[in-house]
């Protein structure tokens, strides 16, 4: 356990701009009652809660992180944390106005293969508020509220994961021209969760090497479903390859399979310094 932290960070956090159960608003007060001073919204490939998240966090006090989430490698889903990004950056809104038009269209394939197999659900069902990005999440949840799951875990189980029989595969990015472009905009690339990343070959040293010779610049250590021999293996080597040590709940709703707001605050060590190092960064490049 550390001692009390003076920053308290959590750098990973959803809304229902894409697949989380609260608004900006919503989320950005739950941060400030919980006693956080610094949050990221790092919502699945849209910046569209960002504006009203960085409104409400400015009157609650809070330094806010805009940031942006993006999975690559197509079915190995390696996700990349962007930080500092806004809606000026042409070449990142083009990108993710593309991944929302697929986002979109595959969520029309998944519930068609989900009806050939007699599971009847609609794109009404899924009770996307206006502007959200459609994710395989939504859909998991309709099927709940439908009964034909119990959980949404067991959706994914069988039926929305790789190689179950309703899934569709996504438009493939490869992780280092995300990061490439994220350099060469002025955002910050992170790693998100390299413990989750389920092909190991993509999570090599060596492979960590050519993630870094395109651009990285951070790893994100502590992650609700790192355990702790995790955390520690990925704190010890981000530091020794000179990267920057993140952490984050990833925070979607309450009572998931994600984590609580802040909940890596009691592991994560040297939160303080690291969090100055990311945010020095962009004070840098403002000067």
């Amino acid at each position: 356990m550390r001692k009390d932290s003076f920053i308290r960070a959590d750098l990973h956090l959803h809304s229902t701009a894409s697949d989380g159960a609260l608004t900006p608003r919503e989320l950005v007060q739950r941060v400030a009652n919980a006693g956080l001073r610094h949050m990221a919204l790092t919502d699945h490939e849209t910046m569209g809660g960002l504006m009203e998240a960085e409104t409400t966090a400015k009157q609650a006090g809070i330094n806010f992180i805009p940031g942006v989430e993006i999975n690559t490698a197509g079915r190995d889903h390696v996700h990349v944390l962007l930080y500092f990004v806004d809606n000026s950056m042409t070449e990142l809104t083009t990108l993710l106005d593309n991944m929302r038009r697929e986002r979109d269209a595959r969520c029309g394939k998944i519930i068609d293969k989900l009806n050939e197999l007699g599971i009847h659900i609609t794109l009404d069902d899924l009770d996307l508020p206006e502007g959200t990005v459609c994710g395989r999440p939504h859909i998991a949840n309709a099927l709940m509220k439908r009964g034909y799951v119990s959980t949404t875990q067991e959706a994914f189980d069988r039926f929305l994961d790789v190689d179950q029989p309703a899934y569709v595969p996504r438009t493939r990015y490869e992780t280092a021209d995300i990061i490439r472009l994220a350099r060469s905009i002025g955002a910050v690339p992170i790693l998100a969760h390299p413990g989750l990343i389920r092909n190991k070959e993509l999570v090599t040293e060596a492979a960590i090497q050519n993630l870094i010779e395109a651009g990285l610049m951070g790893i994100e250590a502590y992650h609700a479903m790192h355990d702790d021999e995790t955390c520690a293996y990925w704190d010890q080597l981000t530091r020794r390859l000179g990267l920057i040590v993140t952490g984050g709940s990833d925070y979607h709703k309450d009572g998931d399979n994600h984590g609580a707001i802040g909940s890596e605050i009691p592991r994560w060590q040297r939160m303080d310094a690291d969090v100055m190092d990311l945010v020095a960064i962009r004070k840098g490049r403002e000067n």
